[in-house]
């Protein structure tokens, strides 16, 4: 059965993006090649984010959208829009999850953001929470783990450095 991975980058003070919703101090940030990520993809089987999150990745990478081959669920308020590539849906996520569970082969790649993240969480849905962290502090941002998220208790089965980026890897 597939596992729910939260695959994502946070800057050390734990925000995955600037109030704006921007990412441009991530991409600052030297790596190690794609720090992995080719390898990661390989085993994703479905996508899952919010709606700010499918609009950066649109902003982000102009020439196409990179998930096309694969699945691909944008949780909404208002589900009522189409686009090429992706299923916009409010269904809940413990339903949605538990559905893609049975219908597709590999991971279910939770993408973000914060408040999806939350709302899988208060479900304990994630498996895996493979994190790279950024050697920046933006003092300002949108958290990884936005207040009032359930607490977890985790257990690191993997750290390594790629590049300035520590990568760990948490399971619960």
């Amino acid at each position: 059965m597939a596992n729910v991975v939260l695959y994502i980058a946070t800057s050390l003070d734990g925000k995955i993006a600037r109030m704006n919703d921007r990412l441009d101090w991530l991409f600052a940030v030297e790596g190690e090649g794609d720090n992995g990520y080719a390898d990661f993809f390989q085993t994703v089987g479905a996508v899952i984010m919010g709606r700010k999150t499918y609009e950066e990745v649109l902003v982000l990478e102009p020439n196409g959208y990179p998930y096309k081959d694969i699945p691909n669920y944008i949780l909404t308020r208002s589900p009522d829009r189409e686009a090429e590539h992706v299923t916009f849906t409010d269904e809940p996520i413990e339903q949605l999850i538990e559905r893609l569970k049975q219908d597709v082969d590999g991971d279910i790649w939770i993408v973000g953001g914060g408040e999806v993240i939350k709302e899988a969480m208060a479900h304990d849905l994630i498996d895996s929470y493979e994190i790279a962290i950024a050697p920046v502090v933006l003092g300002e941002g949108i958290p990884l783990f936005p207040e009032g998220t359930k607490e977890t208790k985790l257990k690191l089965t993997s750290q390594r450095s790629s590049g300035q980026f520590v990568m760990v890897t948490y399971e619960r």
